[in-house]
């Protein structure tokens, strides 16, 4: 039987050689980025009752900071692996799906900032604790 000289895709050499198994896993450790950071900015809606502000900052003011920090972290994590893969993308679809990231990134450091924003006020009036005059 003649062979008609071209070579089956399996038998073809790939970038990752034998971890052809693990192209998939920047796309997972991108995602993961994104969720985090959608995640803890829907998070720091979440509001506190009067009476817990009013008893311990620690307990709400605080994780509500940390959340904040965060959240800018894994935005910026978020957002400069949107500006790379933008970058080298060769397909139409990735370079958009990388803009939506970069997006979103931004609107989770928004909300973020929003949602910690609205409960310094609300500790603020509460409390009478003034965080250096920033609300």
């Amino acid at each position: 039987m003649a062979t008609s000289g071209v070579s089956d895709p399996k038998d073809q050499p790939t970038a990752w050689g034998h971890l052809a198994w693990a192209k998939w896993l920047p796309e997972v450790f991108n995602v993961t980025i994104v969720a985090i950071a959608l995640l803890g900015a829907l998070a720091s809606l979440v509001s506190y009752p009067d009476q817990a502000i009013r008893e311990s900052l620690v307990d709400t003011y605080e994780p509500s900071a940390w959340n904040f920090i965060a959240v800018c972290l894994f935005a910026v994590i978020g957002a400069i692996l949107g500006f790379f893969t933008r970058s080298i993308s060769r397909s139409r679809g990735r370079r958009r799906l990388a803009s939506t990231q970069i997006a979103l990134m931004v609107a989770s450091v928004l909300v973020a900032a929003y949602g910690h924003h609205q409960l310094m006020r609300r500790t603020t009036e509460l409390t009478g604790q003034s965080f250096g005059g920033f609300p």
